[in-house]
Protein backbone atom coordinates (compact mmCIF):
# COMPACT_ATOMS: atom_id res chain seq x y z
CA UNK A 1 0.00 0.00 0.00
CA UNK A 2 1.11 3.41 -0.71
CA UNK A 3 2.33 6.68 1.38
CA UNK A 4 0.39 9.94 0.19
CA UNK A 5 2.10 13.23 0.83
CA UNK A 6 -0.20 15.56 0.17
CA UNK A 7 0.47 19.73 -0.57
CA UNK A 8 -3.00 21.44 -0.39
CA UNK A 9 -3.79 25.39 -1.45
CA UNK A 10 -5.30 26.83 1.29
CA UNK A 11 -9.11 27.15 0.55
CA UNK A 12 -9.42 23.50 -1.00
CA UNK A 13 -10.07 21.79 1.66
CA UNK A 14 -7.07 19.87 2.32
CA UNK A 15 -6.97 19.15 5.99
CA UNK A 16 -10.27 17.53 5.47
CA UNK A 17 -9.76 15.21 2.55
CA UNK A 18 -6.42 14.25 4.20
CA UNK A 19 -8.16 12.88 6.93
CA UNK A 20 -11.06 11.64 4.86
CA UNK A 21 -8.72 9.56 2.57
CA UNK A 22 -6.88 8.21 5.18
CA UNK A 23 -9.96 7.03 6.78
CA UNK A 24 -10.88 5.50 3.62
CA UNK A 25 -7.50 3.97 3.40
CA UNK A 26 -7.40 2.72 6.86
CA UNK A 27 -3.82 4.09 7.50
CA UNK A 28 -2.59 6.93 9.85
CA UNK A 29 -2.44 10.51 9.34
CA UNK A 30 0.35 12.67 10.58
CA UNK A 31 -0.06 16.52 9.98
CA UNK A 32 2.62 19.04 11.44
CA UNK A 33 2.15 17.77 14.66
CA UNK A 34 2.35 14.38 14.42
CA UNK A 35 5.84 15.27 12.27
CA UNK A 36 6.89 17.26 14.76
CA UNK A 37 6.62 14.84 17.29
CA UNK A 38 8.74 12.28 14.86
CA UNK A 39 11.33 14.82 14.84
CA UNK A 40 11.97 15.11 18.27
CA UNK A 41 12.29 11.56 18.24
CA UNK A 42 15.29 12.18 16.05
CA UNK A 43 16.33 15.49 17.82
CA UNK A 44 15.18 15.84 20.89
CA UNK A 45 16.34 19.88 20.66
CA UNK A 46 13.98 20.24 17.58
CA UNK A 47 11.52 23.23 18.50
CA UNK A 48 8.00 23.44 18.49
CA UNK A 49 6.41 23.08 14.94
CA UNK A 50 3.59 26.30 15.47
CA UNK A 51 5.17 29.62 13.98
CA UNK A 52 7.79 27.37 12.53
CA UNK A 53 6.82 28.35 8.75
CA UNK A 54 6.80 31.54 9.49
CA UNK A 55 10.03 32.14 11.33
CA UNK A 56 11.51 30.47 8.16
CA UNK A 57 9.95 32.10 5.01
CA UNK A 58 10.77 35.37 3.52
CA UNK A 59 13.41 38.02 2.71
CA UNK A 60 12.25 39.98 6.02
CA UNK A 61 13.47 37.06 8.25
CA UNK A 62 16.24 36.35 6.86
CA UNK A 63 17.48 40.66 6.82
CA UNK A 64 16.38 40.10 11.09
CA UNK A 65 18.47 37.06 11.18
CA UNK A 66 21.65 38.41 9.04
CA UNK A 67 21.28 41.92 11.29
CA UNK A 68 21.42 39.63 14.60
CA UNK A 69 24.30 38.01 13.73
CA UNK A 70 26.28 40.76 12.97
CA UNK A 71 25.34 42.35 16.17
CA UNK A 72 26.52 37.69 18.05
CA UNK A 73 23.34 37.28 19.11
CA UNK A 74 23.27 33.67 20.95
CA UNK A 75 19.81 33.30 19.23
CA UNK A 76 20.43 34.24 16.07
CA UNK A 77 23.71 31.63 15.73
CA UNK A 78 21.46 28.87 17.44
CA UNK A 79 18.87 30.16 14.75
CA UNK A 80 21.26 29.66 12.23
CA UNK A 81 22.26 26.07 13.27
CA UNK A 82 18.59 24.84 12.81
CA UNK A 83 18.10 26.41 9.03
CA UNK A 84 21.36 24.10 8.53
CA UNK A 85 19.99 21.37 9.88
CA UNK A 86 16.19 21.47 9.49
CA UNK A 87 16.09 20.10 5.94
CA UNK A 88 17.66 16.72 6.32
CA UNK A 89 15.93 16.39 10.06
CA UNK A 90 12.76 16.98 7.96
CA UNK A 91 13.47 14.07 5.53
CA UNK A 92 14.76 11.45 8.45
CA UNK A 93 10.88 12.19 10.39
CA UNK A 94 9.38 12.11 7.21
CA UNK A 95 11.71 8.51 6.54
CA UNK A 96 10.88 7.18 9.68
CA UNK A 97 6.55 8.19 8.82
CA UNK A 98 6.86 6.75 5.46
CA UNK A 99 8.06 3.35 6.71
CA UNK A 100 4.61 2.24 6.75
CA UNK A 101 1.76 3.16 5.08
CA UNK A 102 -0.20 6.56 5.75
CA UNK A 103 -1.36 9.88 5.23
CA UNK A 104 1.16 12.96 5.25
CA UNK A 105 -0.11 16.51 5.61
CA UNK A 106 2.29 18.69 5.05
CA UNK A 107 3.17 20.96 2.15
CA UNK A 108 7.33 19.97 2.24
CA UNK A 109 6.79 16.34 2.61
CA UNK A 110 6.70 15.70 -1.72
CA UNK A 111 10.19 16.90 -1.75
CA UNK A 112 11.85 15.52 1.32
CA UNK A 113 10.41 12.19 0.34
CA UNK A 114 11.14 12.78 -3.86
CA UNK A 115 12.79 9.01 -4.27
CA UNK A 116 10.08 7.19 -1.98
CA UNK A 117 9.63 4.21 -3.84
CA UNK A 118 5.77 3.75 -2.69
CA UNK A 119 5.27 7.59 -2.34
CA UNK A 120 2.25 9.18 -4.03
CA UNK A 121 2.45 13.04 -4.05
CA UNK A 122 -0.45 14.42 -4.28
CA UNK A 123 -1.48 18.83 -5.20
CA UNK A 124 -4.65 19.99 -4.34
CA UNK A 125 -5.09 22.88 -5.90
CA UNK A 126 -8.11 25.23 -7.82
CA UNK A 127 -8.43 29.33 -8.68
CA UNK A 128 -7.51 31.99 -6.53
CA UNK A 129 -11.39 33.13 -5.94
CA UNK A 130 -12.89 29.53 -5.56
CA UNK A 131 -10.50 29.17 -2.85
CA UNK A 132 -11.18 32.42 -1.19
CA UNK A 133 -14.97 31.80 -1.86
CA UNK A 134 -14.37 28.37 -0.01
CA UNK A 135 -12.38 29.88 2.93
CA UNK A 136 -15.04 32.58 3.43
CA UNK A 137 -17.95 29.60 3.80
CA UNK A 138 -15.43 26.99 6.42
CA UNK A 139 -14.45 30.27 8.65
CA UNK A 140 -17.42 32.65 8.35
CA UNK A 141 -15.32 35.62 7.47
CA UNK A 142 -15.61 38.35 4.88
CA UNK A 143 -14.29 38.20 1.60
CA UNK A 144 -11.56 40.88 2.69
CA UNK A 145 -10.37 38.84 5.79
CA UNK A 146 -10.53 35.37 3.89
CA UNK A 147 -8.59 36.82 0.40
CA UNK A 148 -5.80 37.98 3.13
CA UNK A 149 -5.74 34.62 4.72
CA UNK A 150 -5.89 32.54 1.38
CA UNK A 151 -2.65 35.36 -0.04
CA UNK A 152 -0.49 34.60 2.91
CA UNK A 153 -0.93 31.15 3.52
CA UNK A 154 0.54 30.40 -0.39
CA UNK A 155 3.43 33.29 0.33
CA UNK A 156 4.33 31.01 3.60
CA UNK A 157 4.10 27.62 1.90
CA UNK A 158 5.79 28.92 -0.74
CA UNK A 159 9.04 30.46 1.01
CA UNK A 160 8.85 27.30 3.86
CA UNK A 161 9.26 24.61 0.52
CA UNK A 162 12.10 26.61 -1.03
CA UNK A 163 13.97 27.36 1.82
CA UNK A 164 13.53 23.75 2.87
CA UNK A 165 14.50 21.60 0.02
CA UNK A 166 14.74 24.73 -3.60
CA UNK A 167 12.00 24.05 -5.24
CA UNK A 168 8.61 24.87 -6.15
CA UNK A 169 5.54 24.01 -4.45
CA UNK A 170 3.53 25.34 -7.43
CA UNK A 171 5.23 23.47 -9.45
CA UNK A 172 2.74 20.52 -10.73
CA UNK A 173 5.62 18.75 -12.09
CA UNK A 174 6.67 17.13 -9.27
CA UNK A 175 3.63 15.65 -8.15
CA UNK A 176 2.43 12.36 -8.76
CA UNK A 177 -1.14 14.13 -9.28
CA UNK A 178 -2.37 17.29 -8.95
CA UNK A 179 -5.98 18.07 -8.42
CA UNK A 180 -8.12 21.00 -9.50
CA UNK A 181 -10.47 21.02 -6.19
CA UNK A 182 -12.69 23.14 -7.82
CA UNK A 183 -13.78 20.37 -10.35
CA UNK A 184 -14.60 17.55 -8.48
CA UNK A 185 -16.84 16.94 -5.91
CA UNK A 186 -14.46 15.31 -2.63
CA UNK A 187 -15.78 12.15 -2.47
CA UNK A 188 -14.84 11.97 -6.12
CA UNK A 189 -11.16 13.18 -5.31
CA UNK A 190 -10.97 10.87 -2.26
CA UNK A 191 -11.54 7.99 -5.00
CA UNK A 192 -8.92 9.83 -7.47
CA UNK A 193 -6.30 9.36 -4.33
CA UNK A 194 -6.96 5.76 -3.06
CA UNK A 195 -7.00 4.66 -7.32
CA UNK A 196 -3.26 6.19 -7.08
CA UNK A 197 -2.41 4.16 -3.86
CA UNK A 198 -3.49 0.74 -5.37
CA UNK A 199 -6.02 0.49 -2.93
CA UNK A 200 -7.93 -2.79 -4.04
CA UNK A 201 -11.31 -1.84 -5.68
CA UNK A 202 -10.74 1.34 -7.23
CA UNK A 203 -9.60 1.43 -10.60
CA UNK A 204 -5.48 1.43 -11.01
CA UNK A 205 -4.21 4.82 -11.53
CA UNK A 206 -0.39 5.14 -12.59
CA UNK A 207 2.11 7.48 -9.79
CA UNK A 208 3.57 9.16 -13.01
CA UNK A 209 2.45 12.61 -12.59
CA UNK A 210 -1.61 12.97 -13.72
CA UNK A 211 -3.27 16.55 -13.65
CA UNK A 212 -7.25 16.45 -13.65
Amino acid sequence: MAVWTIAAQEGTSGARLAAELATAADVPLLDREALGALAREVDPAFPKVEGLESRFGGRLNMMALSTAMTVGSPDALSELDLRRRLPELGRAALTKAACSPCVIYAPAAFAALSDHHAAVHVRLHAPLEWRIATYQREHVVDRRCAEKAVKHDDHRTHAWVKSLYHVDVDDTGLFSLALDASRFPADRIVEIMLAAGGIPGFEQIPTGRREA
